[in-house]
């Protein structure tokens, strides 16, 4: 994941940005993010849409998520394949679209109590490919962008315990390896514990977490961009934050300050993208679920000490961050920061911050080399509605943010985004809880 947060339900540059409005005309260069437009079906049931249209920012270079997250773009030994609806003619570039593919259940909590589905993945090799769980029913692939799905591919070895997972899954976000790494964790069902497939999701082998003894209910892992043996995991509702530096066959413990002693929720973790693989494996965000309490807190130095940078905190569920680029610049979002609720902007690879866009919930950062995103979400159950709070902002993300809307049916904001590149066109698609997966084409 852009780096995983938990919960107690699992349920280089940019381009210059210029004005933006809503429904209006942007200045030569810039940015107009407007909203309405239609969206047609996927392999779920269609909605209307909402808009975020570009007029003309080039933005170059920049990687499409957070360090440790999902959807980095294309590795130099991708195989970048056809974006199927682009060569029909028929995406609907700038829309939503639900494209959550039939016979999922996101209706009954089934046998390890379902919340749908909070993770996505792009394999970095293979950008057409998409990855992704619903809670208790397994694996699912999109080999064209998240257009269409088939699973579970969860199919060989323990492939039936790892399909019976209330939990989520992560890949290393810039592996040029030909065989596929997925890693799956879960909190509930008859895949409680850690499993790692080398095989694109297939076959599967679990590991134990030795520090957490009795517990094995961890959130997924995020992988080093520099290392794809390197992994974090915080334990669900547990002071519990490990480490692997083997793939997850074996880990040992992190230490941190006392001041994050959560004691009942579970923490975010991501790496921090430093441009340096010497750093960047030191170098950690780590995000208290909501408490307005513990905050959020930084070490560059593996975990020996760790300083409090803001009282932001994420919600119940999931969290996500964003960096464009290595130059410093990270986004995330949240609740409980002095600065405002809302999204968070740091250009010095998370020790100070500054508040951007509207003030309100949030809880992921997502982004692509022309846009950074947010969205709020939480894990509140299949049948929960809440607001998406969907803002937009042309990088560098300190000008204006607008909320373009989200369609009606996406009833539950992003658990997560992966982001990929058909070559042509920046590919966003969504887990959203009990509101399936979303599918997002900027023109």
């Amino acid at each position: 994941m852009a780096g995983t947060g938990g919960s107690s339900a699992s349920g280089g540059s940019t381009g210059a940005s210029g004005s933006i409005g809503t429904g209006g005309s942007s200045g030569a260069g810039g940015v107009n993010i407007g909203t309405g437009g239609s969206s047609s079906g996927g392999a779920g049931q269609g909605s209307g849409g909402s808009s975020v249209r570009d007029a003309g920012v080039a933005g170059a270079g920049g990687t499409a998520a957070g360090a440790g997250g999902s959807g980095s773009p294309p590795s130099d030994a991708a195989v970048v394949g056809p974006n199927p609806c682009i060569e029909a003619g028929n995406c609907a570039l700038g829309t939503w679209t639900e494209v959550t593919p039939t016979g999922v259940d996101l209706t009954n909590a089934l046998d390890c109590s379902n919340f749908g589905t909070q993770s996505m993945q792009v394999d970095p090799v293979h950008p057409s490919d998409f990855y992704t769980l619903f809670m208790c029913q397994g694996i699912w692939k999109s080999t064209d962008y998240g257009q269409t799905w088939k699973g579970p591919i969860n199919t060989g070895t323990q492939g039936a315990a790892v399909g019976d997972c209330a939990g989520g899954i992560s890949m290393p976000p810039k592996s040029t390896a030909t065989n596929t790494t997925v890693y799956e964790a879960c909190i509930r069902g008859n895949g409680l514990g850690f499993w790692r497939s080398t095989n694109g999701g297939v076959d599967w082998t679990k590991y134990n977490v030795a520090p957490g003894g009795q517990r094995q209910d961890f959130y997924p892992p995020v992988v080093d961009p520099y290392d794809i043996n390197h992994l974090l995991m915080a334990g669900h509702e547990m002071n519990v934050l490990v480490e692997s530096a083997d793939g997850g066959q074996s880990w040992t413990n992190v230490t941190t300050d006392p001041g994050m002693a959560e004691n009942g929720g579970t923490a975010g973790i991501f790496f921090i993208d430093t441009g340096s693989a010497a750093t960047t494996k030191k170098t950690f965000l780590w995000l208290a679920q909501q408490s307005d309490v513990f905050g959020t807190w930084r070490t560059t130095n593996d975990g020996a000490t760790w300083i409090r940078v803001d009282k932001n905190e994420h919600l119940h569920g999931n969290s996500q961050i964003f960096q464009p680029d290595t130059s410093g610049v990270v986004f995330m979002a949240g609740v409980y920061s002095t600065l405002g609720w809302g999204a968070l902007r740091s250009t010095d690879y998370g020790a100070t911050w500054t508040h951007e866009g509207k003030t309100g919930s949030e809880n992921v950062a997502f982004g692509t080399n022309k846009f950074v995103y947010v969205m709020s979400s939480g894990a509140a159950g299949l049948s929960a509605t809440a607001d998406p709070s969907f803002q937009a902002a042309p990088l560098p993300g300190t000008g204006t943010w607008v909320s373009p809307g989200t369609p009606a049916a996406m009833k539950q904001g992003a658990a997560q985004a992966a982001i990929s590149n058909d070559g042509t066109h920046n590919v966003i698609v969504t887990a959203n809880w009990g509101a399936g997966l979303w599918r997002y084409v900027e023109p």
